[in-house]
């Protein structure tokens, strides 16, 4: 690179940054130079039990502006941004996305607008989980869930996603053996609580055996992305996620919430069963408590017992004392 495309590099991220740092400001955001640091400079998280540093990707760093925006407007999860526009970011690269931009007060990606951060975060993921390397779909032999079933009846299993320590545990193969992109199923994650917080939402997971195929060497086949869907109860209504992680658009079916519904009814499942649960106080006060990795082994310590599983289910990872604490 040459010194003048050099100083051009420097000058128009040091601009994302000023821009960022203005939209924060704005908003009487605290700490807003520091925000932009940790968007620019990266933070440590951990990942598969590794320390390492998360950062914005983006060229010249356009993306800052963008996420400041986001967290202006009430998304302060830093770690899951910058998760998230690094992936638009490979996406946009691949020119498998248009270039993001701000319309109105407004995120626009093409012809797609975005008033909430969950909406594009629900965009992201699935033209990620689209545009990704497919994992087998296939499994060897038929899987047996040992979890506990809110419903079963003619090939259809439903599963309570009552809190996020379930739905990781569904999400990472306790359902059929194989992992799913859902967000809100990550270990670590923070989406499960972002519904929660902001639609209300109460998840369920419903496994339809009627879309397992059997392949011509007797392994089950998963490719039908209908063989699982997750059922959220919002407040203000239904909204389905199939495995491809394309909320609000499933296979077959589309947007026609109530088409799926009635052939769910067509098969004998209750669906008033799935209802929307309001939050809890103690709802609030667990995700206080456990929300966030805590590294001090005197706090693990004073968990209870179904705490301490909690904590460890939401997948935080643990401290070398806290293992060793777990196992004396």
């Amino acid at each position: 690179m040459k010194l003048l495309e050099i100083y051009n590099f420097l000058l128009e991220s040091k601009a994302s940054e000023v821009q960022g740092l203005n939209i924060l400001k704005k908003s009487n955001i605290d700490n807003s130079d520091e925000i932009i640091r940790q968007f620019a400079s990266g933070v440590e998280v951990i990942q598969s039990g590794v320390k390492v540093i998360l950062s914005d990707e983006s060229v010249n760093q356009k993306n800052i502006p963008f996420m400041a925006f986001i967290y202006a407007n009430g998304f302060t999860e830093i770690n899951t941004i910058l998760t998230d526009f690094n992936a638009f970011n490979k996406l946009l690269l691949k020119k498998r996305v248009k270039p993001m931009q701000m319309v109105n007060n407004q995120i626009v990606v093409g012809d797609k607008k975005f008033n909430n951060y969950l909406t594009l975060s629900e965009f992201i993921h699935g033209e990620t989980n689209k545009h990704g390397e497919k994992s087998s779909n296939t499994n060897s032999e038929e899987f047996t869930s040992e979890v506990e079933k809110l419903w079963s009846g003619n090939n259809i299993d439903i599963y309570d996603g009552g809190d996020v320590g379930k739905c990781i545990q569904y999400t990472q193969g306790g359902l059929t053996g194989k992992n799913y992109p859902f967000c809100i199923g990550q270990f670590g994650n923070s989406m499960y609580q972002s519904y929660r917080d902001t639609n209300n939402s109460s998840f369920y997971f419903i496994v339809d055996k009627n879309k397992f195929k059997t392949s011509s060497d007797g392994s089950v086949n998963l490719d039908d992305p209908l063989h699982i869907v997750v059922f959220d109860a919002t407040a203000n209504g239904i909204s389905l996620t199939d495995a491809n992680n394309t909320t609000g658009n499933i296979s077959e079916f589309g947007e026609d919430v109530d088409g799926y519904i009635n052939y769910l009814k067509g098969m004998g499942v209750p669906v008033d069963k799935m209802i929307n649960r309001p939050k809890t106080d103690a709802e609030d006060e667990e995700q206080k408590l456990l929300g966030r990795r805590n590294s001090d082994l005197n706090w693990f310590k004073q968990l209870s017992y179904e705490y301490k599983s909690k904590y460890i289910g939401r997948g935080h990872p643990l401290t070398d004392d806290q293992f060793i604490y777990l196992n004396t």
